[in-house]
């Protein structure tokens, strides 16, 4: 009895599994089957839908969308003369100055005989009108030689415009005889010495024309003979019918 008690006592009571293990264990298996889960989506969502190689992942079709709704194409490159940008076309005037209408007959504002002293000496004042007017003829003085006798310079008309005027030429009808010598002096008064020469004639008859070399801006035209041609009497006689100053007013 004693000696089976004893070893009654010595025998060793058993161990009670810890209820720390058991918690462990239920934890690591839930970890484990959310590990399987989630591989099992990335496997099925992230690998097997995607249509990509193995090697490397492909994005999924709503973030390739994303992306492609931020990405931005560059500018193709313009070459300079693609992108200037025309200037419009502006015609500029070729002058400044207005266009000059043309010569035309101007009116005489009043004629006179004129003479190397001016209009005290002037050959047959009497008639001197008909030149502008077409009331008949003007003649001058007879001379027995066509430089006047040696008695004077010359005799001629004044033709008085009333204001300055552009002259460009100066038309006259004379007698059918040839010899005449003629000027056309302008000025702005009505000296002899004060005009100048603007065009002249020699040994002429019938219709003559006088343009001017330049236009002269003057007053008076003077039409002045200064060799004469013969009549019919012998002597020398110059005879007008008409005469017309041409020009702008």
């Amino acid at each position: 009895m004693g000696t089976g008690g004893t070893r009654e006592a010595e025998r060793p009571a058993p161990m009670r599994p810890r209820r720390g293990n058991k918690k462990w264990s239920l934890a690591l298996g839930g970890m484990v089957v959310v590990f399987a889960v989630l591989a099992s989506y990335d496997l099925i969502f992230g690998g097997g839908l995607s249509g990509g190689s193995s090697g490397s992942p492909s994005a999924s079709p709503k973030a390739a969308a994303h992306r492609g709704t931020v990405r931005r194409t560059a500018p193709a490159a313009t070459s300079p003369a693609a992108s200037a940008v025309p200037l419009p076309h502006v015609s500029l005037p070729t002058s400044s100055s207005p266009t000059a209408s043309p010569a035309r007959p101007l009116t005489v504002a009043s004629v006179a005989a004129f003479g190397p002293d001016g209009t005290s000496d002037g050959d047959n004042p009497a008639s001197v009108s008909n030149v502008v007017d077409g009331a008949g003829s003007w003649h001058s003085s007879w001379y027995t030689t066509p430089e006047f006798g040696n008695l004077q310079s010359g005799t001629g008309i004044l033709l008085d415009m009333g204001q300055p005027v552009r002259v460009n030429s100066v038309a006259l009808e004379l007698g059918d005889a040839v010899g005449t010598d003629v000027q056309v002096r302008v000025g702005d008064t009505a000296v002899l010495g004060d005009m100048s020469t603007a065009a002249s004639a020699s040994d002429v008859g019938g219709t003559v024309h006088l343009p001017l070399s330049a236009s002269a801006h003057a007053r008076y035209v003077l039409i002045w003979f200064t060799k004469l041609p013969p009549n019919s009497d012998g002597q020398y006689q110059v005879t007008v019918y008409n005469a017309t100053v041409n020009g702008r007013p």
